[in-house]
């Protein structure tokens, strides 16, 4: 389904996820308006456009960034009240725009079990840096007409995002179940004692990383021969571990408030400019798998 860029975004929620993501659509020719509670989130996330990128405008109500938009995008803190809250004003301000949240775990009948009308609704899961990380996931709610759902991949397509549909709702999408998959299992190797978390980190970073960086789980199998992962997945499988709530070295560390970069140390110390740093190194590893095919 074609989209044009004649169309109005608008973008509620200026931090970090938000900003980033007014900025994927300027860049594509949108018309795109920034909200932000904070009036001066919202006027830096709309200098932030790149200068070959259309300009963006800041606006201090909710009612006037949505007022004619033909998208509207959330990206407000992850609770759940206040996105309900926020999304009641759209509707409001707003009788006709698609709604698309970009929460990355309050499940679509959560957000819309508020709404005057839930067939509006969509989730588009972006990833941080929202500029940079080409995944989107686009997931319905129990009312979402399967049109909205290919709206917003084509719309999303068009910026040259890779929007991937599910066909229902699950807890945590696709990728972050993937994620916490792994940082299960991450952190039940560290607590056997099998290995230190710079050891595991240098397993991935040197081993699984880069063949991640170029194949799914399911081309990696067929490569393999799935003769050989039967047999892989029949030995190890019994012996993951099977926690179902965060482990203790994580919950210890976040309870002593050692939250990573964000106050100097998690499971390391981690300076606050780390973040941006990786942000640039992703940039140029996404480059330079774009060069490759």
């Amino acid at each position: 389904m074609a989209v044009s860029t004649s169309e109005t975004i608008a973008v509620l929620g200026a931090g970090v996820m938000g900003a980033g993501i007014a900025r994927v659509f300027a860049r594509a020719g949108y018309a795109v308006r920034v909200y932000d509670v904070r009036a001066e989130a919202a006027a830096g996330a709309a200098a932030s456009a790149d200068a070959s990128a259309r300009p963006m405008t800041a606006h201090d109500t909710v009612e006037a960034a949505v007022d004619g938009a033909t998208v509207v995008l959330e990206a407000a803190p992850e609770r759940l009240e206040l996105k309900r809250e926020l999304l009641a004003r759209v509707e409001a301000a707003n009788q006709t725009a698609v709604i698309a949240s970009n929460t990355s775990s309050i499940p679509a009948d959560a957000l819309a079990a508020g709404m005057r009308d839930p067939a509006r609704l969509v989730i588009t899961h972006f990833f941080n840096p929202a500029d940079t990380v080409p995944l989107v996931e686009v997931v319905p709610g129990p009312a979402t007409p399967q049109a909205t759902v290919e709206r917003m991949v084509a719309l999303l397509a068009g910026c040259g995002k890779t929007a991937v549909p599910l066909a229902q709702q699950v807890e945590g999408f696709i990728a972050n179940r993937l994620q916490a998959a792994l940082y299960r299992e991450a952190m039940h190797l560290v607590e056997l004692g099998v290995a230190s978390p710079e050891q595991v980190d240098a397993t991935v970073t040197a081993g699984l990383g880069p063949r991640w960086a170029l194949a799914g789980p399911f081309e990696i199998m067929d490569l393999g021969g799935l003769d050989v992962w039967t047999s892989v997945t029949d030995g190890i499988f019994p012996s993951l571990g099977d926690a179902s709530a965060a482990p203790a070295m994580l919950r210890e560390r976040m309870e002593r408030g050692e939250l990573g970069a964000k106050t100097g140390q998690g499971f390391a110390a981690r300076g606050p400019e780390e973040p941006a740093a990786f942000a640039r190194r992703l940039a140029a590893l996404l480059e330079a798998r774009r060069a490759i095919g």
